[in-house]
């Protein structure tokens, strides 16, 4: 691993996202210009009262969560039922999908970004569990390429040796 500062660590990002519903088969989601990861969670701070004006002495952490965003750029009715809540698409005929809207309140599965950049580091992400709910942007009248924002969260997976954590990540130097 490189370590900085190297400018062979700087990394222009490219990539293929696959996802897998729960007891289904992983699929490609197609051309995707956006993945993105937000952690957060809560605090609980302590502020002394031994003074005229309360400091804080202590935070600690409450709860983890990672939140995830996908601009999927094909319009496949598999990306759009994930973002619209939709049942699993039916053939309708040759060429033709059909699926109900807002029939399901949450998909869950596995997602895995495998990095495919000529430039900068491969990073890798391995998330075994996620859930999308419905939710984002989808607009079908437009000037511009297609965007298909679909929303949702990893959820933490528990280990046999009793740890716990949401995926991993795998940076690999570029070659």
């Amino acid at each position: 691993m490189s370590e900085s500062p190297d400018i062979n660590n700087l990394t222009v990002g490219k990539g293929i996202l696959y996802f897998t519903p729960t007891g289904g088969v992983e699929r490609d989601m197609g051309e995707c210009s956006a993945f993105e990861t937000t952690p957060g969670g809560d605090t609980l701070d302590y502020f002394s009262n031994r003074v005229g004006i309360k400091k804080k002495v202590r935070s600690v952490v409450t709860s983890a969560s990672l939140e995830l965003r996908i601009v999927a750029n094909e319009a496949t009715a598999e990306n759009l039922a994930m973002q619209l809540g939709g049942d699993t698409p039916v053939s309708g005929g040759s060429g033709i999908l059909t699926f109900n809207i807002m029939r399901n309140t949450e998909v869950t599965g596995s997602l895995r970004y495998q990095a495919q950049n000529d430039i900068g580091n491969k990073i890798d992400v391995s998330l075994p569990s996620v859930s999308f709910k419905p939710g984002g942007t989808f607009n079908p009248i437009s000037e511009e390429w297609m965007e298909i924002e679909i929303s949702g969260e990893a959820l933490s997976t528990e280990h046999t040796d009793g740890t716990s954590d949401f995926g991993t990540i795998t940076v690999t130097d570029q070659a």
